[in-house]
């Protein structure tokens, strides 16, 4: 799984899956090119919608839409795409194993990536929502168990 260890001066110091905000009228598919493109230095082709769960952060809720992608080109050393203030915030990014996902201070929360590993050895049967998230200052709450429910 390819993760990124991001430290902006708001949140602290935790790796996340790769991702941003899309741009008004940008399909999702572009915005998932163009943002692991900018984070991660990979070009990717844009695969099946896996996941989704709402950040709740005080009176703003995000939807988070999860995706599989496969790496065709580009490398993890190109921080091109990035600002200069971004390229602050971004630690390091890298494929993780299983152990490391559930050892590492991670957003969403460990649970979560318990699910994804599972579903993975199980060929990704369904889309699934995971649920809704809230930050308590330290880390995201889940409003969920691990076991999610499938988007029907």
């Amino acid at each position: 799984m390819l993760m990124v260890r991001f430290n902006p001066p708001e949140e602290g110091d935790h790796w996340q899956i790769p991702g941003g905000g899309s741009e008004p009228s940008e399909p999702l598919s572009d915005c998932l090119v163009r943002e692991l493109r900018e984070e991660t230095g990979l070009v990717v082709q844009p695969g099946p919608f896996r996941y989704m769960c709402h950040v709740v952060d005080g009176n703003i809720i995000r939807p988070h839409i999860y995706f599989e992608a496969t790496a065709i080109g580009g490398s993890l050393n190109n921080f091109g795409g990035m600002t200069a203030e971004e390229s602050k915030w971004f630690v390091e990014r890298r494929f993780v194993e299983r152990s490391e996902t559930l050892e590492i201070s991670a957003s969403p929360q460990h649970g979560i990536w318990s699910r994804v590993w599972d579903d993975r050895d199980r060929g990704f049967p369904e889309t699934v929502y995971l649920g809704s998230f809230t930050w308590n200052g330290a880390r995201f709450v889940s409003s969920l168990n691990p076991e999610s429910k499938p988007i029907p």
